[in-house]
């Protein structure tokens, strides 16, 4: 079955530095956290030594970083690769955390622990916690893995698997099982987990700034 990747190919596009996306994850890790636009230095400081998400993103934005060097600069990316992957195995071996997909600005890890995203496309601003996989489905016929739209947080405790597509604007909540087509703007839960709302705003979770109300 095709799946429509127009909404996650834009994901870490070819044309955004690197210092572009990760500046997109740590505005939103200010957002949220330390409900700022512009933290001070020691505020930011604190987010940086106790905040143990905010090191896997940047561990795996070095590492994407380094390996697109390493395709055009291989001699000069070579200490950027080997330091890179050191980060990410460290974050592999502490916080049992592995990304392998590309992912657009906006990435937010919550708490770190138990994250598992296979090699797929990941649209923006994209909210995970702790003891999520997003993996390999082996259903006859299904075979892959999925596919992940724009402004979409999944919950604690659950799994996305198989050659599906999680439309834009989707909420997971925790615990859910997902293995079908998720289309846009709801609310999912359930093993296997369907719609429960449509039309959901998870703007909120996603850290993003409150809609003025219009009297």
């Amino acid at each position: 079955m095709a799946i429509n990747v127009v909404d996650a190919a834009r994901a870490e596009p070819a044309n955004t530095p690197v210092d572009g996306l990760f500046r997109a994850d740590l505005e939103k890790f200010y957002r949220i956290e330390l409900h700022s636009t512009a933290p001070t230095a020691k505020q930011r400081a604190w987010l940086w030594v106790h905040h143990f998400g905010l090191h896997c993103v940047a561990s795996h934005r070095f590492y994407r970083y380094a390996k697109r060097l390493s395709r055009t600069r291989p001699i000069a990316a070579a200490p950027a690769l080997m330091a890179a992957r050191l980060f990410t195995y460290g974050v592999r071996l502490i916080h049992h955390v592995e990304i392998q997909a590309e992912i657009g600005p906006g990435f937010y890890i919550g708490h770190a622990g138990n994250i598992y995203i296979g090699e797929t496309r990941i649209g923006r601003n994209f909210s995970v916690t702790h003891n999520v996989t997003v993996g390999v489905g082996h259903q006859l016929g299904a075979q892959g893995i999925p596919v992940i739209g724009d402004d979409v947080w999944i919950g604690t405790g659950s799994v996305a698997a198989g050659q599906i597509r999680i439309g834009n604007g989707v909420t997971v909540a925790n615990g859910s099982m997902i293995s079908r087509n998720v289309p846009d703007g709801c609310l999912v839960a359930g093993n296997p987990a369907r719609p429960v709302q449509n039309g959901y705003d998870n703007g909120k979770l996603l850290g993003q700034p409150e809609r003025a109300v219009t009297p």
